[in-house]
C-alpha cells in the first residue's frame, strides 16, 4: 500500500519516522522547532484578531504547521508524523467534514446572512485544521502536549492579568484554571498522594471562588486518581463508590459555599445557561434534520432563547439580563453538540458526537486501564474539560483549539494503547 494512504500499515511510533529526516540532530532541530510552533500557538491563543469573526491568534501559529504538512506531502509523498496515519484521525476529519455539508444545506435551505454563512462554515474549517495541526505537532514529540497546555494557561494568565478579565473576575477568566493546572502538574511530580490532596485543595479554592465546574472538576481528578493507585482488577468494584463520595463531597461544598459567597450570581449562570440549552434542544427538535442556520441567523432561536431565559429570570426574582432586542452582540449558545445539532440538525453534530465517544474512551482508558503516571491529574483535566465543554461551552473562538488539544490528546493515547498491545504480544 503507499505511504501516502492514511490507512497503511505503519506502526504508531511516538517518535518521527528515520524517512523523515536525514539525521538525529535534524530530528532534534525539527522536535525544537514543532515545540516553539506549538508553544507559540497555546500562548497567542488568548489573543484574537477580528476577520471575519474573532479568530484567535493561536490558530495562526496552526496554520502554518498544517500547510507544512501539505508541503511535505506533495515532496514525499507520505505524512509527516504518526497521529496523520492514524485510523482515528481520519474518521474524525470525515465527521467534521459531514457535518461542514450539513451547515452548508441547512444555510442555503434557511437563507442565511452571507456574513453568517461565513462565520458559520469558517468555525468548521478552522477546526480541520486546528486538529490536523496539533496531531501533526503531537506526533513529533509527544512533549508538545505539555508545551500546547503550558502555552494556553500563559496565554489565559497574561490576557487576564495584564488586558483586563472578562467581567472583571480575574480567577474565572484569567489565572484560576492556570493555577489548577500548575498544582496538579507539581503534585503529580510528587505522586499520587500528593495528587491526591490537590485535588482536595484545588477543589476548595475554585468553590471558593465561584469556579464551580472547576472545582467538580478537581474534585473527580482526587478521586480517580485513587482508583488509578489500585489494581486493576479492583478498579472496576471501587469507581461506583468512589464517584458516589466524590459527588457527595461536591454537593456539600458546593452548599457550604453558596452560604458564604451568597446564590445570586450561581442563579443567573444557572438561568442563562439551562435557558441556552432549552432553546437549543426545542430548535433540533422542531427541525431534526435541516437544522436552524449558522448562527440562527434567518431564524427565532434566540428570540425564543431570550425569552426563555426572562421567564426563568423573573420565576427566579433574579434580574440583569437583557431583554428580548435590548442585546445587539451576538449570543453563542454555550453547548457545543445542542448548537450544533440545532444550526446543522443531526448530520451537523457527526463531529461532535463521535468527539464525546472518544472523549468518554480515552477517560475510561486512562482511569480504568492504565498505571498512574506523574501527568495522569493533566490528561484528565484536558479530557474532562472537554467533557464539560461539550455541553456546557461555545464552538467558536480559543474553543477550537481547546478541542484541538483534546483531540490530539485522544490520537496520542490511542497511539499509546496499540503500542502497549504490541508490546504485550511480542515479549
Amino acid at each position: 500500500m503507499n505511504a501516502f494512504s492514511p490507512y497503511s500499515g505503519v506502526s504508531p511510533t511516538l517518535v518521527p519516522d528515520a524517512a523523515l529526516d536525514d539525521s538525529s540532530a535534524m530530528h532534534d532541530g525539527a522536535r525544537s522547532v514543532s515545540g516553539a510552533i506549538t508553544l507559540l500557538a497555546g500562548i497567542f491563543t488568548s489573543f484574537t484578531v477580528s476577520l471575519v469573526g474573532e479568530m484567535p491568534v493561536g490558530e495562526l501559529f496552526l496554520m502554518m504547521a498544517t500547510g507544512w504538512i501539505f508541503v511535505h506531502c506533495a515532496l514525499k509523498q507520505t505524512w509527516p508524523g504518526p497521529l496523520l496515519r492514524r485510523g482515528l484521525f481520519w474518521v474524525l476529519l470525515v465527521c467534521q467534514a459531514i457535518a461542514l455539508g450539513a451547515y452548508v444545506a441547512s444555510d442555503f435551505y434557511r437563507g442565511s446572512s452571507t456574513h453568517d454563512m461565513l462565520r458559520g462554515w469558517a468555525r468548521m474549517v478552522f477546526l480541520v485544521i486546528d486538529i490536523t495541526a496539533v496531531a501533526y505537532l503531537f506526533g513529533r514529540s509527544p512533549r508538545n502536549l505539555l508545551l500546547l497546555i503550558f502555552g494556553l494557561q500563559i496565554g489565559s494568565a497574561v490576557q487576564g492579568l495584564f488586558f483586563g478579565a472578562l467581567f472583571g473576575d480575574l480567577w474565572k477568566f484569567g489565572i484560576g484554571i492556570p493555577i489548577t493546572y500548575a498544582a496538579f502538574a507539581l503534585a503529580g511530580a510528587a505522586g499520587p498522594l500528593a495528587t491526591m490532596i490537590a485535588g482536595g485543595v484545588m477543589c476548595l479554592v475554585n468553590f471558593a471562588m465561584d469556579f464551580r465546574s472547576v472545582g467538580a472538576s478537581c474534585m473527580l481528578i482526587a478521586a480517580f486518581t485513587v482508583v488509578q493507585s489500585l489494581p486493576r482488577r479492583l478498579r472496576a468494584w471501587v469507581i461506583p463508590v468512589g464517584g458516589v463520595l466524590a459527588l457527595l463531597a461536591i454537593s456539600l461544598i458546593y452548599s457550604s459555599s453558596q452560604k458564604e459567597t451568597g446564590g445570586e450570581r450561581a442563579d443567573r449562570s444557572n438561568i442563562e445557561r439551562s435557558a441556552m440549552m432549552q432553546a437549543a434542544a426545542e430548535a433540533f427538535m422542531t427541525s431534526p434534520l435541516i437544522g436552524h442556520g449558522s448562527w440562527f441567523s434567518n431564524t427565532h432561536v434566540i428570540d425564543n432563547f431570550m425569552m426563555i431565559r426572562d421567564a426563568s429570570a423573573k420565576e427566579a426574582n433574579v434580574g440583569g439580563f437583557a431583554g428580548l432586542n435590548d442585546d445587539d452582540d451576538p449570543v453563542a449558545i454555550h453547548s457545543q453538540i445542542l448548537v450544533t445539532l440545532a444550526e446543522g440538525g443531526i448530520f451537523g453534530s457527526t463531529f461532535f458526537v463521535l468527539f464525546l465517544g472518544a472523549i468518554l474512551w480515552a477517560l475510561y482508558d486512562q482511569i480504568m486501564v492504565q498505571a498512574w503516571r506523574p501527568t495522569s491529574a493533566v490528561r484528565l483535566l484536558v479530557l474532562i474539560f472537554a467533557l464539560t465543554n461539550v455541553f456546557a461551552s461555545p464552538f467558536s473562538g480559543a474553543h477550537r483549539v481547546y478541542i484541538a488539544l483534546a483531540a490530539g490528546l485522544i490520537l496520542l493515547i490511542s497511539a499509546e494503547r496499540d503500542e502497549s498491545q504490541n508490546h504485550e504480544l511480542t515479549s
